[in-house]
């Protein structure tokens, strides 16, 4: 993966999918699966080599050795490297939705330096957020069919999402603008703003944090 589309921050699980196909690991063996599947999520296909497989699992080479034909199972060797096609697929997904995301970002930051009058780019971000209303109980409907109360005290989201904008933002920054923001998943990941002003701040002020986590700002949920 290059750098432009490097997995960061977050690791996608399905948590269903993944117990209903471990469900005869022990919890030794659960620990290094998990631990190969973020490696790989992170770095790409581990190598077809002992000592490596042994430091991403965190064992010795004799546990390691036990545990290697449990855990290649869900794997197989193809060019000196260990596939698994559910990671495959998960980062080719994950590649090509931030690769639009930039795609997006670069054209609106072209888009600004084009504009020689302030208040276009002003009013560039206001068409952005059109439609959002200034109350900060609004219903939006949630990506399955389901609603999410944007009105809520506590960010919906995933933690993960939260600590990223609050490394970056702060506490006050989060409770004002973020925790207050409805959430969508699918079919890309989303903050749907509960007023204008909080759709402003994110997109004036947390851009960096929205291009890092592949994040968009939406009116309503898809």
């Amino acid at each position: 993966m290059s750098k432009d589309t490097q997995a960061d921050v977050w690791f996608p699980l399905v948590v269903g999918d993944y117990l209903k196909a471990t469900s005869r690991l022990t919890t030794e063996q659960h620990g290094a699966y998990l631990l190969l599947l973020i490696d790989y999520w992170t770095e790409g296909p581990p190598p077809d080599d002992d000592a490596a497989l042994a430091a991403i699992t965190r064992m010795d080479a004799r546990r390691w050795r036990a545990t290697r034909p449990v855990l290649l199972k869900y794997f197989r060797i193809e060019d000196g490297v260990w596939r698994n096609k559910r990671s495959d697929e998960e980062r080719a997904r994950w590649a090509e939705r931030k690769r639009k995301f930039t795609e997006r970002a670069a054209a609106g930051g072209r888009g600004k330096a084009a504009s020689s009058n302030s208040q276009a780019g002003k009013n560039t971000q206001k068409s952005l957020l059109k439609g959002c209303t200034a109350s900060a109980s609004r219903e939006v409907d949630g990506p399955t069919g389901h609603s999410t109360l944007s009105g809520q005290n506590e960010f919906v989201g995933p933690k993960d999402v939260r600590a990223a904008f609050l490394a970056k933002m702060g506490e006050g920054w989060c409770v004002s603008y973020l925790d207050h923001c409805g959430w969508q998943d699918v079919p890309e990941r989303a903050l749907i703003p509960a007023t204008k002003v909080a759709g402003s701040k994110l997109v004036s002020e947390a851009r960096s944090v929205l291009a890092a986590l592949g994040l968009v700002v939406l009116e309503r949920a898809a």
